[in-house]
């Protein structure tokens, strides 16, 4: 041995328990931050590629650029890329004859393709969704939507050619050019006439699928696409260009300064809307691709991009907090059990730095050992819950692939090397410090231990006698590594209490958006109603699960001011501006009914309250929905009540009929965040009544329901439900339906996706926290070997040993309960706040997770003592006082 530094190898080998737990230690906090890197990474790359797939692969869209501008903002400094879309045109595949307008008058006169020219760029940032074929090459190819195949006189198949008369549409009784929104797919009028200017034949080389977000207009202008490389720019036609920016920095700054060396005036603002989707312009309109722009931090809205950025730092500190604390605890029990040879050290000669260098070896050795065993463990536990995932093939994560991010590792690494050195230098430090004599003298102390000041306990001892007095004075009596072993506990919990939240909160502000049901058949015809007939054979069909007859009208309601959500009030002063007796009159609210199974079906999303349909019945009775999500024009989303009514409340509405009654009074008889057929919160500031058939038709003095929903059996062929379906407007025109039985299955699927991808992450958390624990608690039992073996030597039997060594781990568990309970539901708190500058929602406190947190604390504990009981009860007293450990 050249020098005293030449121990630590040896050391190492001598104490290989030891040494294996401290490494075991290091490749659990490595593991962990590969996981959580991994995780976050792969997420990230999945939220990526979904949002180009719904709005798109740019980062700002002008609308409604002349033709002369185009050059310019291709050819702008700051433009990466950009792809340019132009209308060629609308042709008309079917004409409502006078049997459909006669039964249904709300019909338009005609059923239109909107043709839509894009170039190469265009067609790889926005990537229409094919049912079939390819993208067209060529401005003799065409793709068609799917569901417009049945207007036409003879459907078109892939490969054929069909002809397209293209024109104009033009206001019937004025004979002017009709003003098209946008990209012209929605909005039709029924004083509007065609005018055909052209004929083209184009080929049909793919069908594209129907938009999830299509609206009441979508059943009569379907999109078309076909290709234009746009080598020739008319100057007097208006395009649509689809941006992508070489930096992501300062982008509104640089897209204003785009559009003022153009010279346009009049642009007006807005965040992208699903694909295909365009608000009302005047003149230009620039739209920020915001929800992918999000994702890189840099939306233009600032306070949404600092919350996020905050609230993920916070994560990822307390993450690096944990992680640091793991590792400093395995240390120090280390150097506390140890302070004995440490003085024998000191005793011959070494050095204070000498001692440190010991304990920052020990450190670089182990680092080099456990870190590479760490990020191959973690980057194995991601790949088999991935491997998991890709066989269950759900929904939203279906297609979600695992990152493996060089950087990730990299940094999960350096994160864990430097939590290592951070941890070894408070008990380097420590070890350096200690007295000779005073550390021979007393071992896993560097002071000598004052007995008479430790506490006695009557509650204690009359609760478990004097074997649990002996477990209460072992813990008080060396309180640091009493406080060591506690704090890898109360670290583990706060881990688990925080990501329980954030995964809550995560779920909460990701709601799966739009009615879930299989069809919906509506009827718009004269009557207004849909006959019993009908909603009977719908309802007896095998293939039909549950059918609910959908009544509803907008009535006025009086708000009293009290039960009016100050919050909500805040943001929508206009909305409650007309004073009615104690309260504001208000319009935009709906009576609502689903039928008496609807009710039924109703009774799982009640927050509060009770569904009894003969007590609503005499009590005028309804089930009110006040929940909404909104964003500010800030950018931040809210969840909020927009009133605060309870069971009980009467509420007085009326229909704008004013024929009918006057107001009438409804009693709350339950709470719903969501309706019976949504996943979502409402968006669209609506109060809801919901209530039995008969209530409603004593308040609208009406029983007319014109639209059914039906949920299809999974299980069975569906083909005698829409064969239905289809029949109905060949017989009257009043009638059409809506297919969302693939977007139903998808929903679902979302849903159990969700959360098999984050109860997983959950489980990594709890698998990591329990074996820290176990590690932790194990490790510092088995070094008290000899302390055991000394009360053995004096009386204790082993049966008192084992209930004081169970007794040591439940006064553990139960302080670190405590304690991490309170500072993970501070912490949790904390998060959430950091956090609502982006999404605001209501906090919930993690009762839940704070019971499975004590719990598994208490039970974690005892099984952490069970296996080093054993083994300690094994060990001959000779031979563990012989032992130094």
């Amino acid at each position: 041995m050249k020098s005293y530094t030449d121990l630590t190898g040896k050391y190492l080998k001598g104490q290989k328990k030891r040494s294996l737990l401290t490494i075991f230690g290091i490749i659990l906090s490595v593991t962990l931050l590969t996981s959580i890197g991994t995780i976050g990474m792969s997420y990230w790359d999945k939220s990526v590629r979904q949002t180009l797939r719904d709005f798109g692969d740019y980062h700002v869209s002008l609308n409604g650029i002349s033709g002369e501008a185009v050059p310019k903002v291709k050819n702008n400094a700051t433009v990466k890329s950009a792809g340019v879309i132009s209308r060629e045109g609308y042709a008309v595949i079917k004409e409502a004859n006078e049997k459909e307008k006669k039964e249904d008058p709300f019909a338009a006169p005609y059923r239109y393709l909107n043709v839509k020219e894009y170039d190469a760029s265009a067609m790889n940032m926005l990537h229409p969704q094919l049912d079939s074929g390819r993208y067209p090459e060529n401005p003799n190819e065409i793709i068609i939507l799917s569901s417009s195949l049945s207007y036409f006189s003879k459907q078109p198949k892939l490969g054929e050619t069909i002809t397209l008369n293209l024109g104009i549409r033009k206001v019937a009784s004025t004979g002017e050019d009709k003003k098209i929104n946008g990209l012209g797919d929605f909005g039709w009028d029924l004083d509007e006439t065609f005018q055909a200017q052209s004929q083209k034949e184009y080929t049909v080389v793919g069908f594209m699928k129907p938009s999830s977000t299509g609206s009441w207009s979508s059943r009569y202008i379907f999109p078309a696409i076909t290709f234009n490389d746009n080598k020739s720019i008319d100057n007097n036609k208006n395009y649509f260009i689809y941006v992508k920016m070489k930096s992501l920095n300062d982008i509104k700054k640089k897209t204003e300064d785009l559009m003022s060396s153009l010279q346009l005036s009049n642009v007006e603002q807005g965040s992208a809307m699903q694909l295909d989707r365009e608000s009302y312009i005047e003149n230009v309109r620039i739209e920020y691709n915001n929800e992918l722009l999000k994702l890189y931090g840099k939306s233009t809205y600032e306070g949404v991009n600092n919350s996020l950025t905050l609230a993920f730092t916070a994560v990822i500190t307390i993450i690096m907090i944990c992680t640091i604390a793991m590792i400093y605890n395995i240390f120090h029990i280390s150097v506390l059990e140890r302070i004995s040879q440490f003085g024998m050290l000191r005793c011959i000669g070494a050095t204070p730095a000498q001692i440190r260098k010991i304990v920052l070896q020990e450190a670089a050795l182990l680092s080099l050992i456990g870190i590479p065993i760490g990020i191959l463990t973690g980057t194995l536990f991601m790949k088999v819950l991935f491997y998991n995932i890709s066989l269950l093939t759900l929904g939203f994560l279906n297609d979600i692939r695992m990152v493996i991010s060089a950087p990730v590792l990299i940094t999960a690494g350096l994160l864990g090397l430097l939590s290592v050195f951070l941890s070894a230098i408070g008990p380097a430090k420590q070890a350096a410090r200690v007295s000779p004599l005073e550390a021979l003298k007393n071992v896993g102390s560097t002071k000598v231990e004052k007995i008479t000041k430790i506490k006695k306990s009557l509650l204690v001892k009359t609760l478990f006698g004097i074997v649990g007095q002996f477990a209460s004075r072992n813990l008080q009596r060396n309180k640091k590594r009493f406080r060591i072993t506690a704090f890898s506990m109360i670290i583990s919990i706060i881990l688990f209490i925080v990501f329980s939240g954030l995964v809550g909160f995560i779920q909460q502000t990701t709601q799966i958006s739009g009615m879930q049901y299989s069809y919906s058949l509506s009827y718009n015809g004269p009557s207004g109603r849909i006959d019993d007939t009908v909603y009977k054979h719908i309802a007896k069909l095998n293939a039909v699960e549950q059918a609910y007859k959908f009544y509803n009208n907008q009535v006025m309601a009086i708000i009293p001011k009290d039960k009016i959500n100050p919050k909500y009030y805040e943001f929508n002063k206009n909305r409650y501006v007309v004073s009615e007796g104690e309260g504001y009159r208000t319009d935009n609210n709906y009576l609502t009914s689903y039928g008496d199974n609807g009710l039924d079906a109703l009774k799982s999303k009640l927050i509060t309250g009770k569904i009894d349909k003969e007590k609503m019945n005499q009590e005028n009775g309804v089930i009110v929905q006040q929940k909404i999500t909104m964003t500010t024009e800030e950018g931040k989303q809210l969840i909020l009540d927009q009133t605060r009514f309870k069971v009980g409340d009467h509420i007085k509405i009326r229909t704008f009929d004013r024929g009918q009654k006057g107001y009438q009074t409804v009693t709350v008889v339950g709470i719903v965040d969501q309706d019976l057929l949504s996943k979502e919160y409402n968006s669209s500031h609506v109060v809801s009544f919901i209530t039995t058939p008969k209530v409603y038709s004593n308040i609208m003095g009406s029983d007319i329901y014109s639209r059914i929903f039906i949920l299809a059996k999974p299980e069975i062929s569906n083909h005698m439900i829409t064969d239905y379906l289809k029949s109905l407007p060949e017989k009257d025109a009043g009638f059409n339906y809506t297919d969302k039985v693939e977007e139903l299955a998808q929903a679902k699927n979302d849903a159990k996706t969700f959360s098999i991808f984050f109860y997983g992450f959950i489980g990594v958390i709890v698998l990591i926290a329990f074996l820290n624990i176990i590690n932790t608690v194990s490790t510092n039992l088995i070094l008290r070997t000899n302390e055991f073996a000394t009360l053995k030597a004096i009386g204790m039997t082993r049966k008192e040993v084992r209930k004081m060594i169970i007794l040591e781990g439940v006064f553990y568990g139960l302080f670190s309960a405590v304690i991490g309970i309170i500072l993970g539901t501070a912490l949790d708190y904390g998060i959430h706040l950091l956090f609502t500058g982006a999404l605001d929602a209501d906090w919930v406190f993690p009762w839940y997770s704070i019971g499975i947190a004590f719990a598994g604390s208490m039970i974690t504990t005892i099984l952490a003592t069970i296996g080093p009981m054993y083994r300690l009860n094994k060990v001959s007293i000779a031979d563990a006082l012989r032992s130094v450990n």
